[in-house]
């Protein structure tokens, strides 16, 4: 009898090794161009197709809330959203950068050519994510204030068919929605070209949580990622349909969205991570504003925010 129990106990462990190797590495995103690669190098692989399972969210406060709920094990998004909820008080990490808007995020509005015309009206904005930095950069570099606008909260789910149904008067959002509002005959007052270098996505992890089995998927699968990108770089022509799965964008539309942002192969991955001192004062930067916007109320203790062991861990795959 003692012996049986024995034996179902040990069954028992057994089994819940083999689910807790066979769990799949649950990566969170929003829908944006950057992301796009990821999602082609899971179907190129077949390892991937059960290694890595996406969980797709309408907008990034989704997506932070999913890391900040343990709903994912990885994040994907930027710089400045992860540190925000790093300075709330969740111990995230920064493990890679997948790229750089230059252009992607903009300014959009239906009725009104200038930004003069446009003082006084409404603005919808995800205050919960990028666009409270986006907005707060916006009024500095043309020396406005908030309250030159009446600002709306509003998700980028819900972008497009504000500005279509004059529920806004423009929009502080990003592909694709930015280039179906430009094909409606929108104008882009301002964008991310204006600020170079500040717009990043990045992938987060639950510092503790992370696993060594769990880096050790990623980093294979951002190893083979890196491999992906750099053939689109060298001719995106080919992977036009399978970017473009969920972006959902006219052909024009999307070659013209690529052009607007920077995707990092693993070398320039590894020259971002090299500069430390950019890192430290961009970081520094948005703890500033977020605190400046009472979006959190003290500065981040961000010293260990960005991790390199993942990029570690791939350049030794290579």
């Amino acid at each position: 009898m003692y012996f049986r129990v024995l034996l179902i106990l040990f069954c028992i462990f057994l089994l819940g090794c083999t689910e807790q190797a066979q769990t799949p590495l649950r990566i969170g995103t929003n829908t944006w161009p950057g992301y796009e690669p990821l999602y082609v190098t899971q179907k190129k692989y077949p390892e991937f197709q059960t290694q890595i399972k996406f969980v797709e969210y309408r907008n990034a406060s989704q997506v932070l809330n999913g890391i900040i709920n343990n709903s994912i094990d990885v994040a994907a998004v930027t710089l400045d959203e992860a540190v925000k909820i790093k300075t709330l008080g969740y111990d995230i990490q920064v493990v890679w950068v997948i790229d750089e808007s230059f252009g992607a995020d903009a300014l959009m509005s239906l009725h009104y050519d200038s930004i003069l015309e446009l003082k006084g009206k409404k603005i919808g904005v995800e205050t919960s994510a990028l666009g409270a930095y986006f907005l707060k950069r916006f009024l500095e570099i043309n020396q406005l204030k908030k309250s030159d606008f009446e600002i709306v909260n509003l998700e980028v789910n819900r972008h497009y068919s504000a500005v279509i149904e004059e529920q806004v008067d423009a929009v502080l959002t990003f592909d694709p929605v930015k280039s179906k509002l430009l094909a409606a005959g929108a104008a882009n007052l301002f964008d991310s070209t204006q600020i170079p270098g500040e717009i990043v996505d990045v992938l987060i992890v639950n510092r503790y949580d992370f696993n060594a089995n769990q880096q050790a998927v990623l980093s294979a699968f951002l190893a083979a990622n890196s491999k992906t990108v750099a053939a689109i770089n060298h001719n995106i022509t080919p992977y036009f349909h399978s970017l473009n799965n969920r972006l959902n964008l006219p052909e024009a539309q999307f070659y013209a969205s690529y052009q607007q942002l920077h995707l990092f192969e693993l070398d320039k991955v590894t020259d971002w991570y090299a500069q430390v001192d950019t890192q430290k004062q961009l970081v520094k930067r948005f703890s500033s504003v977020l605190k400046e916007e009472q979006i959190t109320s003290q500065d981040c203790d961000c010293d260990d925010l960005i991790s390199s062991v993942i990029l570690d861990m791939v350049r030794n795959e290579k």
